[in-house]
């Protein structure tokens, strides 16, 4: 070909390449975020992303009894399960909203939970599963609403100043100026670790704007936090409700359930697991019930070869039984079980059997926890595979490689059972001429990966044709008897 540079001889050219296979990575590395101040700080260094795998009990023993890691460890091996860990150590605080900081950490220092975010490129490996346990369940106290007492006047703009005396964050807010007064405070930040009461002071350009501030439960700011974070490393966090009654389940699910909640499966009540303890009296613990569900979790992706599937309907090996008792009711619909499943809230039933896929999504098309893992990686598997085609020539034949890959995958992500269906299309009005110069393709996929079963729903009538197999099934046992006219 003239358009080659010239050689005089043989020479071998790379042609091209053809669609390539998709490889989807593993998402059952479980990550557990917590202290333990009697830990190797050589082999657990603070604030530092460790692996390790269950049956590296050298490695375990080193992370010593004290603190919430080494036995959320024992949970999870005792569901029979030698899973992939990273293990993160924060320190220990004295109080309790201290701890919750340290856990929560610092997403520019990447301290805490949002260290988990260079997990994969300081172990190689991603993490699928996050937990902290004992440390998303209660829901602290934060500024919850303003009520303006005075509009004031003469106002062209305003700032709002809380304070709260001890509060770990005093919360923030901005103030709505119309017509000169201040009609409304939105609460930007309901603050944090807040003892009593908050006051709200009003400064600008006008004079007399008052209020006052209402304080009350929010949102637990773990739980938010790992929802982040999960969200960035495509991954389910594993939070634990309050252990208290459904009631409070309940409450402290709507407060957590965003957009986003679709990366947090909420679990409550705590359980109760047998433990031998060093030195102390062997005994039942009641547990955060997180580190169990992360086992069966990550026991199923085992043995069914990836995340597509719910978790729920497989019974715990470990506990005796949860903290307190849940009803359930084959066939009814009025039973706690059913109340916190339609919460958002994931329960055990019987004691020892899994119930419930949901997420603390609002939007229903991610309700369910099997949709959202398999969309995770669909999403974190195309790029690496498409990553083959950068730096390529914009060609007709490149974009139908890019595609064929597309399909290939997603062809096989519907016989395994875990896409019911997908389509793909070039659509020429979002691949303008300007766009596709500056070496831009966009490719529609719309797909609907598969919900599991959720509602059974079996219709009950009347069959009074039933009759007709009744009478003709006498008429036969009575043979020729007939009646006598």
């Amino acid at each position: 070909m003239a358009a080659l540079t010239k050689n005089h001889g043989v020479r071998f050219i790379d042609a091209g390449g053809d669609v390539v296979t998709v490889q989807v990575p593993d998402f059952s590395t479980i990550a557990i975020v917590a202290p333990a101040d009697d830990a190797n700080p050589s082999l657990f260094p603070l604030d530092t992303n460790v692996h390790l795998y269950g049956d590296e009990a050298d490695k375990i023993a080193k992370l010593g009894d004290a603190g919430e890691l080494s036995m959320a460890i024992d949970d999870i091996l005792s569901e029979g399960v030698n899973p992939s860990i990273i293990i993160r150590r924060v320190p220990k605080r004295t109080t309790r909203n201290e701890q919750l900081g340290a856990v929560i950490g610092d997403p520019s220092d990447r301290t805490g939970l949002w260290g988990l975010l260079d997990a994969r490129a300081q172990t190689t490996v991603r993490p699928g599963i996050i937990l902290a346990p004992g440390y998303c369940n209660d829901s602290p106290i934060g500024a919850t609403k303003v009520l303006i007492t005075d509009q004031g006047s003469g106002y062209s703009a305003a700032t709002v100043t809380f304070a709260s005396t001890g509060a770990t964050v005093v919360p923030t807010g901005t103030a709505i100026v119309e017509g000169g007064k201040v009609v409304g405070v939105t609460i930007d930040n309901a603050g944090f670790g807040i003892t009593t009461d908050v006051t709200m002071t009003i400064s600008g350009d006008g004079a007399g704007a008052a209020g006052t501030v209402s304080v009350g439960p929010v949102a637990n700011p773990t739980a938010l936090a790992m929802m982040a974070v999960a969200k960035r490393l495509l991954a389910i966090g594993i939070v634990d409700g309050p252990n208290l009654g459904y009631t409070e389940a309940a409450l402290w699910a709507e407060r957590l359930k965003r957009d986003n909640g679709r990366y947090l499966y909420a679990i409550d009540p705590a359980v109760r697991r047998f433990a031998v303890r060093d030195g102390l009296d062997d005994t039942i613990l009641t547990r955060p019930a997180s580190t169990v569900v992360a086992a069966l979790m990550a026991k199923r992706d085992r043995e069914r070869g990836g995340p597509y599937w719910s978790p729920e309907n497989q019974t715990s090996s470990a506990i005796v039984g949860t903290a307190r008792p849940v009803s359930y009711y084959d066939g009814e619909v009025d039973h706690e079980a059913n109340f916190l499943v339609t919460a958002g809230v994931n329960t055990f039933i019987e004691g020892k059997e899994l119930f419930g896929s949901e997420t603390l999504s609002n939007d229903s098309s991610w309700r369910f926890i099997n949709k959202v893992r398999t969309e995770n990686a669909i999403r974190a598997s195309l790029p690496a595979a498409l990553r083959r085609w950068r730096g390529e020539n914009f060609t007709a034949h490149n974009a139908l490689l890019i595609v064929k890959t597309i399909e290939y995958f997603l062809d096989e992500m519907i016989k395994l059972g875990v896409v019911v269906g997908y389509t793909r299309y070039f659509d020429r009005g979002l691949n303008p001429n300007a766009n596709m110069r500056q070496g831009i393709l966009r490719i529609e996929l719309p797909h609907e990966n598969t919900p599991p079963i959720s509602d059974m729903q079996i219709g009950m009538r009347t069959y009074l044709p039933a009759f007709d197999l009744l009478a003709a099934d006498i008429q036969q046992a009575l043979g020729n008897l007939t009646p006598v006219i």
